[in-house]
C-alpha cells in the first residue's frame, strides 16, 4: 500500500511516515498510541524542529491558538471539532484560575486546586511547548521556540523590559545582573503552519520604569509568582525570630507592602492579613504585634473600578483589620537593603528592602509584591510590528473595501496597535489590523487577538478574566457558527464585579452604571458587602472552576482550613 492511502486509512501525519520510530507506531482511526504498556498516552502532537509541521489531511482547520490563560484555553474548548483541529502554543502547559491565586499564596488552597493541564484527554486539543518568537503572515505560519527545560516559565520576568530577550521567565535576560541564559536551556525553534491564529498571550506587570522594581519586586501573574510570596512571607517570619536579628531589622522584616490596590492587590493583602494575624501569629508569639501590610495606590482610592460607597466600605473595613492603607502615594524606588544604607544595594535575602515614596521617604520592607498596570509582552511589542511581506490573500478588507484589490506602492506594513498602550488594535470582531505610511488600514480575515494584548477599537472592555473569557467564547460562537461577517460587533457583558477584603467579608458590585445613578434599577441594590458578600464570592468561584475536580477540591480545601487552620509549610 502506497503511503498516502495509508494516511488516509489510519488518518496519519505524513511526517510520521518513514519517522525512525515507525515501527514503534500503533495505529487507530482516531489516536496514534505508543506502546508503552498499560498507561499508553495519546501522542498528541509531533512536530519537526527544523522545519514546518505538515499540515493535516483532514478538512478540518487547523486553529493555532498563542497562550493558555482565560482566552486561549477557553477558545481551544469551545471550537467545534468536527471544523476546527485547535493547537495551543504556550510556554506553560496548565491554565491558572487566577481569581484565586491570592488563596494560594496565603495557604487556603494548594496550586494544583487552581491549575487545569492544556493536554486533558476528554479535549480533543493538541499542544506545544513553546514560545512564539515571529509571525510571516505571507506563509501563514508561527516562528516557535521550545520553553520544555526553559526555567521560570511560571514567574513574571524580573529584569528591566529593554535587558529582555524574551517573557519567559526571570532568567531570560542578556545583560547583567540577572546571570546569562544557560547554553542548554536555549530552545530548539520550529515553525508551526496555521490555517487561522488567536493571539492571546496576556501582559505582563508594568513598572512604569520605576527604579528597582522589576529586579526586586515580586509580580503576582502566574503560579511561579505566588510561589515566590508564600515562600517570602515565610522566610521573613523566621529570619525575624533568629537571635542575630535586631529588633528594628525584625520590624521592617515583618513589613509587607503591596503596590497595587486594584482586585489583585487588594484581595492579596486582605488574605495575607488573614494568613499573618490567624495562623503565623499563633506559631510566633513573641512577633505579636510586629507585622505589618500596607497597601499603596497613587489613586485616591482602592478599588477604583467600584463605586464610592463600596470603595469607602472596603477602606474602612480594611484600615479596622490593621492593614494601612496609603493611597495617592507615589513609588520611587525599590532596592535591597535597610533604609539609609549606602551603595551598591547587592541583593541579600536575608535582610530587608527599602521601598521609597515621594511621600514618605524611605521605608523598609521585608517584601514588596508589585500587582499594578499591564504591559504588552516583548512578542507583541517587538515581534508584532513591522510585516515583511503584505499577506494578500489573508485580507478581510482594505480601506473598508470588502473586495480589496492589492495594494499598489512600496508602502510598509505594521501592527496596528493601541498608542499608548502598545496592545493590538483589533476591530468590533477582535480581527487583527494593518496600517501603512499613508493610512491604509487592512483587516486580516484569518487572525484574531483578544485579552489583555489586544483593544477592540469599538470600546475597550476592562482587563479582567470576565471579560477575556466573554471574548474567547463570542470568537468561538462566530467561528463555529460560520456568522463572524454577520453578527454585530463584540459587546462586553457586565456581570458584576467581587473582591474580597479579608475577616470573611467581601463586595460586590451589581452590574449598573456607576457614572450615571439615574440609570440604576429600581429593585437591585448598588452592591453587596460583608458576609454576605463573602458567600457570593466563595459560590461564584467554585461555580466558575472549569474541572468538577477542581470544584470539589477547592470547597473541601476550605472547608478543611476551617477546621484546621491553613498551610503554613515552607518549601
Amino acid at each position: 500500500m502506497s503511503p498516502r492511502p495509508l494516511r488516509q486509512a489510519f488518518n496519519l501525519r505524513p511526517s510520521l511516515i518513514g519517522h525512525p520510530d515507525y515501527p514503534a507506531f500503533k495505529y487507530t482511526r482516531s489516536r496514534v498510541f505508543l506502546k508503552n504498556g498499560p498507561g499508553q498516552r495519546c501522542l498528541a502532537t509531533f512536530a519537526e524542529h527544523s522545519a514546518a509541521t505538515t499540515k493535516s489531511d483532514s478538512k478540518q482547520e487547523r486553529v493555532v491558538i498563542l497562550g493558555s490563560g482565560w482566552g486561549g484555553y477557553t477558545i481551544s474548548r469551545r471550537l467545534s471539532p468536527k471544523s476546527f483541529s485547535p493547537i495551543i502554543i504556550s510556554p506553560r502547559s496548565y491554565f491558572v484560575f487566577t481569581p484565586l491565586l491570592t488563596d494560594t499564596a496565603s495557604g487556603s488552597l494548594d496550586f494544583s486546586n487552581i491549575v487545569e493541564p492544556v493536554r486533558d484527554p476528554r479535549a480533543k486539543v493538541d499542544f506545544i511547548q513553546a514560545a512564539a518568537r515571529a509571525i510571516d503572515l505571507k506563509k501563514k505560519t508561527i516562528l516557535c521556540e521550545a520553553t520544555v527545560v526553559r526555567s521560570g516559565v511560571t514567574e513574571s520576568p524580573r529584569t528591566s523590559e529593554d535587558e529582555r530577550q524574551g517573557d519567559e521567565g526571570p532568567e531570560a535576560s542578556f545583560k547583567p545582573p540577572i546571570k546569562e541564559l544557560r547554553h542548554w536551556e536555549q530552545g530548539e525553534t520550529f515553525e508551526v503552519p496555521y490555517d487561522k491564529l488567536v493571539i492571546a498571550v496576556g501582559a505582563v506587570s508594568q513598572t512604569f520604569g520605576t527604579p528597582g522594581v522589576r529586579e526586586n519586586a515580586m509580580f503576582f501573574k502566574d503560579i511561579g509568582d505566588a510561589k515566590r510570596v508564600k515562600r517570602r512571607v515565610r522566610e521573613c517570619f523566621e529570619l525575624a525570630v533568629l537571635p542575630t536579628t535586631t529588633p528594628e531589622m525584625r520590624k521592617w522584616l515583618l513589613h509587607f507592602a503591596i503596590v497595587g490596590a486594584g482586585p489583585t492587590g487588594t484581595e492579596l493583602a486582605a488574605s495575607l492579613r488573614d494568613f499573618i494575624y490567624k495562623d503565623l501569629m499563633t506559631l510566633y508569639p513573641a512577633l505579636k504585634g510586629i507585622p505589618k501590610i500596607s497597601l499603596y495606590d497613587v489613586a485616591p482610592k482602592v478599588l477604583s473600578m467600584f463605586d464610592e460607597s463600596l470603595s469607602r466600605y472596603a477602606m474602612d473595613t480594611m484600615r479596622s483589620e490593621g492593614i494601612d492603607i496609603k493611597t495617592s502615594h507615589h513609588v520611587q524606588s525599590l532596592h535591597w537593603g535597610p533604609p539609609g544604607a549606602p551603595e551598591p544595594h547587592e541583593m541579600d535575602p536575608k535582610r530587608c528592602l527599602t521601598l521609597t515614596t515621594k511621600e514618605e521617604g524611605e521605608v523598609g520592607v521585608g517584601m514588596c509584591v508589585w500587582a499594578t498596570g499591564n504591559a504588552m509582552t516583548k512578542f507583541v511589542s517587538q515581534s508584532l510590528s513591522a510585516v515583511k511581506e503584505f499577506p494578500d490573500n489573508s485580507i478581510y478588507t482594505l480601506n473598508g473595501e470588502c473586495s480589496p484589490a492589492a495594494p499598489t506602492g512600496q508602502s510598509s506594513w505594521e501592527y496596528k496597535k493601541v498608542p499608548k498602550t502598545g496592545a493590538l488594535l483589533v476591530d468590533g470582531h477582535l480581527r487583527v489590523q494593518l496600517q501603512n505610511d499613508d493610512g491604509q488600514t487592512a483587516v486580516l480575515n484569518d487572525v484574531f487577538a483578544l485579552g489583555d494584548n489586544a483593544m477592540p477599537e469599538t470600546g475597550a472592555p476592562p482587563a479582567t478574566a470576565q471579560a477575556t473569557y466573554q471574548e474567547a467564547k463570542w470568537l468561538a460562537d462566530r467561528l463555529n457558527k460560520r456568522d463572524l461577517a454577520k453578527t454585530p460587533p463584540f459587546s462586553f457583558r457586565n456581570m458584576g464585579t467581587l473582591a474580597y477584603i479579608g475577616s470573611e467579608k467581601a463586595l460586590m458590585q451589581i452590574p449598573h452604571d456607576i457614572h450615571d445613578p439615574s440609570k440604576r434599577s429600581k429593585y437591585l441594590p448598588g452592591g453587596i458587602t460583608g458576609r454576605m458578600a463573602r458567600v457570593v464570592w466563595s459560590a461564584a468561584y467554585i461555580t466558575m472552576s472549569i474541572s468538577w475536580r477542581n470544584k470539589l477540591r477547592i470547597a473541601f480545601r476550605w472547608t478543611l482550613n476551617r477546621l484546621f487552620g491553613r498551610d503554613v509549610s515552607r518549601f
